[in-house]
This record gives C-alpha cells, structure tokens and sequence, in this order.
C-alpha cells in the first residue's frame, strides 16, 4: 500500500511539473466544465425508488389506453459553469432502440428557471406520447409490453456547441441526486 502511495505521489509530481501541454499524459490543460440537464422529481424518483417496475424508465404508458392521454413527462435541471449559456434542449425520439432519431419537441433554455430553494435552472418536459408515435412512424399496436421507446436531449449553448446525447453516458458513475443525466432516457410500455 504504502509503494502504491508512494507511485501515486510521484504521478501527481510529474504531471504537475509538465510545463509542455501536449507531453502532459492527463491533458489538464484541455479540460473543461460540461454542461448537462440532470434529471429531477417524479421521473427521477421512478429510477430510483421503483426499479423493479420501471426497469431503468424515468415514465411509463399503457398500451391499452388511448394515447392522446399520456404524455412523456420529466424535470431537469440544466447544470453548468454559466447558468445563462443555455439557448434550448431539442428532444429527440427513436421507436426502437436502433430506429431513425426524430426531434418531438424543442424547450427554449428562457424556459428554465431556478426553483425556489434551488440552486440550478430547472424546466418541466411534456411530449405526448401521439407526438412521439406519429413522428417516428410508429404504431401503438406493434409496441410490446415491457418493450421502450427511447428519448434523447441534446444542448445547443449560446457559443454556439451542440452537447449531443451520443457525449453522455448515463451510468451508474454519475447515478446520484446530482448527476443523473437526463439525455439518454426511456419511455416503458406497460399493460
């Protein structure tokens, strides 16, 4: 243990004493803060406190109820460096999880607003769900219980950087009440 420390230590030396960026191994230089939407209320609560039933879902539908009543529906919160550096969140749909990605709806970042006792801009995401099957060309009959259709977000920022959801992982690194991010999300069929 204690070589081991002692190997770390010497690390953290080293690339501390670089002083030509590009021999830098971790590339420090380059770093920068990201900016995501991290999910929040209800639909972070079903990951959370249902996972049996939802199955890594953030919501649900029921396939034997008409589809102009449901709606996909989730909170996020937009976190980075400049709160105000948000143009809009353009939600995409696929029908499979292989499928063409279509855009079911566009949130304006004036949208997003920072809730009382909060600390970071949030929104309130609706699509309903005929949106989504009609722009992906898809019918509520060939949808099978337990199967997804799949939401994607991307950021456009006001210098002009797509963040796209292919850029973030949802993974169990960032599963916690502050970094679940809301850019890669699935919609459950259910019975």
């Amino acid at each position: 243990m204690k070589h081991i420390s002692m190997l770390m230590f010497g690390l953290l030396l080293f690339t501390l004493a670089c002083t030509d960026e590009e021999k830098d191994p971790f590339q420090l230089a380059k770093l920068t803060k990201g900016s995501i939407i991290a999910l929040r209320g209800t639909a972070y609560d079903n990951l959370v406190d249902y996972p049996l039933v939802f199955r890594g879902a953030v919501d649900t539908f029921n396939v034997n109820l008409d589809p102009a009543t449901e709606n996909f529906e989730f909170d996020a919160d937009f976190q980075a460096e400049d709160p105000n550096s948000l143009v809009q969140v353009d939600v995409f749909a696929r029908g499979t999880e292989t499928g063409p990605r279509v855009r079911v709806a566009t949130v304006q970042g004036s949208a997003f607003s920072i809730p009382s006792g909060g600390a970071y801009p949030r929104a309130s995401f609706s699509i309903p769900l005929n949106e989504i099957l009609t722009k992906t060309n898809t019918s509520l009959s060939s949808i099978a219980v337990g199967s997804y259709l799949y939401i994607e977000c991307d950021l456009t920022l006001t210098n002009g950087t797509v963040v796209p959801a292919s850029s973030i992982v949802n993974s169990s690194l960032f599963e916690s009440a502050l970094f679940y991010p809301a850019h890669n999300l699935l919609y459950l069929a259910r019975g």
